[in-house]
């Protein structure tokens, strides 16, 4: 059985895909602590050492790093609107040996056996493996190609 689809990469389907994989990411929560540890190393320059332009970058450092996990979602979607890809028609064939996916100018295969975990969420499906996360909206899917990958996903 083969299930092939397309759809566009736009700045929509980006955000779906951040909104979708952010829980299951490791940057769903801000980096405790590197934030403890550049405050504290540019809390302990400035009194303890008095070194106080060392301290002001550790400070502002620690700042710059909450400002970037605040913007994350805006940040990672401009980047994906940036790449060559944005725009371009990505077509995705599901068969017996895994996922495919190709756009003019980037393509990857994933075969059930590197696959080792799917997660279904409200609006599409997570493929975790060693080289990362895969994300497909359910609305490039048809009720056929859902239905056979979560029996695949129950084997």
């Amino acid at each position: 059985m083969q299930f092939n689809t397309s759809y566009t990469l736009d700045k929509p389907y980006f955000y779906e895909c951040f909104d979708e994989s952010l829980q299951y990411s490791t940057q769903a929560k801000p980096k405790y602590g590197l934030l403890i540890l550049l405050i504290s190393l540019g809390l302990i320059s400035i009194y303890a050492l008095e070194q106080h332009y060392l301290g002001n970058f550790m400070i502002v450092a620690a700042i710059v790093e909450c400002i970037a996990f605040y913007y994350r979602r805006p940040w990672w979607v401009t980047r994906q609107m940036l790449s060559r890809a944005s725009g371009s028609k990505a077509t995705l064939t599901i068969d017996e040996d895994g996922f495919s996916s190709e756009n003019p100018h980037k393509s990857y295969q994933i075969t059930w056996q590197q696959i080792d975990d799917i997660i279904f969420t409200p609006r599409g499906i997570l493929l975790k493996s060693k080289k990362g996360m895969q994300y497909i909206s359910n609305s490039v899917l048809n009720e056929e190609a859902i239905n056979f990958i979560k029996k695949r996903a129950a084997k």
